[in-house]
């Protein structure tokens, strides 16, 4: 790991990357954009303004990680109008290949149910734009006082895998409480590659 590489170590296989207030700032006043481009959209049925915090959260934690450990990118979240590509797209072999990146975020109180999930009827379209997902959590006790007085908040990388990978994984209704069921691909967290060992061979 690089000599004043900002990222913590919190347990085996997970890292722990911190985001200061401005970076969450803009993360919150991203996601408000993103609500008002798919407000004028039907079929979007996650169109909350938290989902959208946290998802553009979890896309700056992976997009620092990276960016300290010498890749070059293209960060396609940054740009509303970019929103039906692929999050992030790694630039490897002298720039002659690319890596797709997907984000998914969860928040810490729904990981271990929730977590690692991609819709069955999602699969064929996240198939199409990218190569592998990396797969976040992070913890804040209001989000709603979050994307209104930002403070610095700390994502966690919980581990990536390919896309392929999705397709194998068990079929669950997943949903707490009153949340509308939905039949998800789900993998397990053990299945999860760590990203202490990611390497795209920059």
């Amino acid at each position: 790991m690089r000599r004043g590489f900002i990222i913590r170590i919190m347990i085996e296989n997970i890292l722990e990357i911190p985001l200061n207030a401005d970076t969450v700032q803009w993360a919150a006043e991203s996601a408000k954009l993103s609500v008002e481009r798919w407000s004028q959209q039907s079929g979007y049925y996650t169109n909350y303004l938290n989902s959208h915090f946290k998802g553009k959260l979890g896309e700056l934690a992976v997009e620092k990680f990276l960016l300290e450990n010498g890749y070059k990118l293209d960060s396609h979240f940054r740009f509303s109008e970019r929103e039906n590509l692929s999050d992030i797209v790694v630039k490897i072999r002298r720039y002659s290949e690319v890596c797709r990146l997907e984000v998914k975020t969860w928040d810490k109180r729904y990981w271990a149910d929730l977590g690692r999930c991609i819709a069955v009827d999602q699969y064929e379209k996240i198939k199409k734009k990218a190569d592998q997902i990396i797969w976040c959590m992070v913890q804040a006790e209001d989000f709603e006082s979050l994307l209104n007085c930002p403070v610095p908040v700390h994502v966690s990388l919980m581990g990536w895998s390919w896309v392929s990978d999705i397709k194998n994984a068990p079929i669950r209704f997943t949903g707490t409480d009153k949340m509308r069921k939905v039949e998800n691909h789900q993998l397990n967290e053990a299945d999860l590659y760590s990203m202490l060992h990611y390497k795209l061979n920059p």
